[in-house]
């Protein structure tokens, strides 16, 4: 089958290209399109001057798949299909219609007010003096933001305004910017949830509602255009939504109204707004949503075990349908595993207490409750799960268990390359895991190859010397307060209270106590004085952030504090005498970026996937400082940083599991359908 993809490629930042494709969502849909070979895909770009038109018409496609949001005027996401009509070639989704109607918020509002759906109270502005007019009349708070725009374009955090004054201040504004009109509506109190659309899946082409969450500013989390667009590796996707039965039988209802109202062919995504109380109010449609990996749609349709071919694929088997094409040249995707994967969940069972003398050798193993919460969690997202430890007879349970995906946890005994063991025998035994694979974990241990590796990708770290055994003469540059620490334990393991050192005899009076204990290579470390973060980041290719957390210090226990040892074995992680977590941070967008930016880059550079936990210090002249990274980060529920931040984040506990768990099924299943061609 030959299909043109028609799009607008994004080449920078600007605004005016928010809503274009960037290459990498290009390659994407193209490698979507082409379904492993089976369709001859075209790549045409839509081009201001029209050539584009020209390039199609030589191409005769069988069918055109759109993404090109055009480039002037509140008509503009119609010229690609006015021209489609025009030339009598059939395309996927939406007519000029709809695609016309839904850029118009306000009166896709009143039509579909028409239909008893409710909608916030709304008036399109033009002008100041229409402003003036209505600012008498409003409820306040309200909500300010482009009536013609998308990609939350003219949304900031200034766009809920809880007076006159900073109604007028900032719809004036937004007025210059985008004078073709402005939206000022009453501010519902709520969550977001967007409702993607596919005809002919899910339930009657309608999928399980997505949330979006992400850091708050002020104490507020608006969806801006800054969080869509430069922060968007720290949003949250939840799938399902975290809204009751009662919420989801409205948004059903609303769903088929709205469809059919709007003209919506084939694709597309609703927002909502749903109140604490359950009210549900519709916001707006977008008949071109993004179709980025990992964007809401695709969340959804991995609930239905479909991976982004076989959505992109259903996509086009919608507008098949719809225009009665003849399918004798038509391929479907590739039939994927309709069975769920045999998962193991793979651990080192915690047998020592805190009072046991050698309790810290045991300190990164996993307790019997922290391994049933996670068992639990996976099962909860609808994988069976079963129970192996890591133990020496650990390949031979796989094998006889016949175990697909490992859900791995174990962090390995007795060798430096230990966290490496259980992913080295899954590759051996060609059986799928979670998390970062062999080599990942065997560099990431050691922190003072890690260090070198990331200086030298210019991630900041601080200046340090290793001490090898057996120790000798101590010879150092480095700058006092130093920090020691093993150069290959976990959980803050040989951190202690006294582990800043402010002279060369504290320094090798602290070294020989360590090697003494430990009896592996020491690190020693130049002290960063400043503030104390973690950072959590889930992904692959595109990682994204999880959440910022700081460990803050409570005042006056130590000249240099430290996330120490005997800290993390407190009861309460939340606030105790040593520390108080703050998630999100208390940081400003500044920072915010420049975090984000550093620890999506490092997790990169150490080749991690689905998950890792970076811990950084920021000094107090704002510059992060990469400490070490965590690719396998503890899990316990309520206890460990990652979950704690999660939780803070708004992400439930089987919903960050899952977050893990999803990305290996989905290589699983890719695998499988490889095996089976």
């Amino acid at each position: 089958m030959k299909i043109a993809f028609i799009f607008n490629k994004q080449r920078d930042k600007k605004t005016e290209e928010a809503e274009f494709d960037t290459p990498e969502v290009i390659d994407s849909i193209t490698a979507g399109l082409s379904n492993n070979g089976q369709n001859e895909v075209f790549q045409i770009e839509m081009t201001k001057d029209g050539s584009w038109v020209g390039d199609l018409k030589k191409v005769a496609p069988d069918l055109v798949f759109n993404t090109a949001e055009g480039f002037y005027g509140i008509g503009r996401e119609c010229l690609a299909p006015i021209n489609f009509d025009q030339l009598r070639i059939p395309y996927v989704g939406s007519g000029p219609y709809a695609c016309f109607l839904t850029l118009d918020k306000f009166l896709t509002k009143q039509l579909v007010a028409s239909k008893g759906i409710p909608t916030p109270d709304s008036y399109f502005i033009s002008d100041k003096k229409e402003l003036k007019i209505i600012v008498k009349d409003l409820q306040f708070p309200v909500f300010v933001k482009p009536n013609f725009e998308g990609s939350s374009k003219g949304i900031s955090s200034r766009s809920k305004c809880e007076s006159i004054e900073e109604l007028l201040s900032y719809a004036e504004e937004c007025l210059k910017d985008y004078p073709e009109g402005i939206l000022v509506e009453r501010y519902i109190e709520g969550k977001d949830v967007v409702v993607p659309y596919i005809h002919g899946v899910g339930n009657n082409g309608i999928l399980e509602a997505v949330e979006y969450s992400g850091p708050k500013y002020n104490g507020e989390w608006i969806y801006d255009y800054d969080l869509k667009n430069v922060f968007d590796e720290q949003v949250g996707v939840i799938c399902p939504a975290n809204i009751d039965e009662g919420s989801k039988k409205k948004i059903t209802t609303y769903m088929r109204k709205i469809i059919q109202v709007l003209a919506i062919n084939d694709f597309g995504r609703a927002d909502f707004r749903i109140t604490p109380t359950g009210d549900v109010f519709f916001i707006e449609f977008n008949a071109l949503p993004s179709l980025q990996p990992r964007s809401g749609i695709f969340e959804a349709t991995q609930l239905l075990n479909m991976d982004y071919t076989a959505t992109i694929q259903s996509i086009i088997s919608a507008a098949i349908k719809r225009l009665k094409l003849k399918t004798s040249r038509l391929t479907s995707a590739r039939k994927i595993v309709k069975r769920d994967p045999r998962v193991a969940l793979v651990f080192n069972l915690k047998r020592k207490t805190h009072s046991d003398y050698d309790y810290e050798n045991e300190a990164e193993f996993d307790s019997e409750n922290t391994v049933n919460a996670i068992k639990n969690a996976i099962e909860a997202n609808g994988y069976e799960t079963l129970l192996v430890e890591a133990d020496r007879n650990l390949s031979q349970n796989l094998i006889e268990k016949e175990i697909d995906i490992v859900f791995n946890i174990a962090e390995g005994i007795n060798k430096q390359a230990r966290e490496a063991q259980v992913p080295a025998i899954c590759d051996l035994l060609n059986i799928e895991h979670t998390g970062s694979d062999a080599s990942c974990l065997a560099l990431t241990l050691n922190k003072s190859i890690t260090n070198r590796l990331m200086a030298s990708e210019d991630v900041q770290v601080p200046r340090s010397k290793i001490i090898d055994l057996p120790i000798g003469k101590i010879n150092h540059n480095l700058h006092f307060p130093v920090i020691v620490k093993p150069n290959m334990e976990g959980t803050s393991k040989g951190i202690y209270d006294s582990s800043v050192v402010d002279t060369d005899e504290q320094l090798t009076a602290k070294i020989h106590e360590l090697a003494e204990k430990f009896k592996s290579p020491l690190l020693c470390e130049e002290y960063i004085e400043g503030r104390e973060l973690t950072v959590g980041v889930v992904g692959d290719s595109n990682p994204k952030v999880l959440g910022i957390l700081e460990i803050e210090f409570k005042k006056g226990r130590s000249k240099y504090p430290v996330y120490t040892f005997e800290a993390k074995q407190l009861e309460n992680q939340l606030d105790n005498e040593v520390f108080k977590m703050c998630c999100p941070a208390n940081i400003d967008r500044n920072l915010n970026k420049k975090i984000t930016a550093f620890v999506k880059k490092a997790f990169k550079v150490a080749g991690c996937r689905d998950i890792a936990r970076i811990d950084l210090r920021v000094s107090n002249e704002g510059e992060p400082y990469f400490i070490e990274i965590n690719p396998l980060p503890g899990l316990s529920p309520g206890f460990s940083d990652l979950t704690i931040m999660a939780e803070k984040m708004g992400v439930k506990y089987e919903q960050l599991i899952g977050h893990i768990i999803k990305p290996a099924v989905r290589r699983w299943r890719k695998s499988m359908q490889k095996t089976n061609i």
